[in-house]
């Protein structure tokens, strides 16, 4: 699934070699650039992710928000069409790179070939600390026009000198960490997860839950 440069305003060209009609007029990228849809369940044993975290790319960053956000779970790279919940966040990084990667999935998703996956939003992912280019703010309001939401992630210092398995998890079913005010820069990713993420996982979660309610 190789990313391509995007435009303002570039939708690709049409595929017309799968059997699964798309809505007339959709433009939707080439097969080689969409994800896969898994024909076997990807969650393990145990309750099951009320939401899948689909990397755009590599290195996206769903290893971390698949150990910070605890109801969710890495999608592995494919739709997980065989799973009992089939909420699904397209997760990139702000680069160009991964906002092409991250337009292609979500125009996969608008085309209904996603094996019946529900895209609930898309997580940007700084690249770099400080504000995007001119051109890369651009092309990620192009990207976010095509995602029913998107939650811009802040950037985490200290998430780069942890593993993922030294990352305090969040979860909705718990009371949320104390903000830490001015003394954010003493409370590390290890012990506490960034308020940050913690509001995005609200949102992320309610929109899940609340996909899931009208299946």
């Amino acid at each position: 699934m190789a990313a391509q440069p995007i435009d303002d305003h570039q939708l690709y060209t049409d595929d017309t070699t799968g059997s699964t009609p798309v809505p007339a007029g959709l433009r939707i990228p080439p097969v080689e650039r969409q994800a896969p849809i898994h024909p076997d369940p990807v969650a393990g044993p145990g309750r099951p992710p009320v939401m899948w975290l689909l990397g755009a790319h590599g290195g996206a960053g769903v290893s971390t928000l698949a150990r910070v956000w605890a109801p969710a779970a890495d999608a592995l790279g494919g739709w997980p069409a065989a799973d009992r919940y089939r909420s699904v966040i397209v997760v990139a990084r702000t680069h160009r790179t991964g906002l092409a990667a991250a337009h292609d999935l979500l125009l996969q998703a608008a085309a209904g070939l996603v094996g019946g996956c529900t895209v609930i939003g898309l997580a940007l992912v700084p690249d770099a600390p400080g504000k995007l280019p001119k051109t890369l703010r651009r092309s990620a309001d192009v990207v976010a026009s095509a995602a029913p939401v998107v939650w811009h992630l802040p950037w985490v210092p200290d998430l780069r000198v942890h593993t993922a398995d030294d990352l305090a998890p969040w979860s909705p079913a718990e009371p949320d960490p104390t903000p830490p005010g001015r003394l954010r820069a003493q409370v590390t990713s290890a012990a506490s997860p960034h308020p940050g993420l913690v509001a995005a996982g609200h949102a992320a979660f309610d929109a899940a839950r609340t996909a899931a309610a009208t299946r």
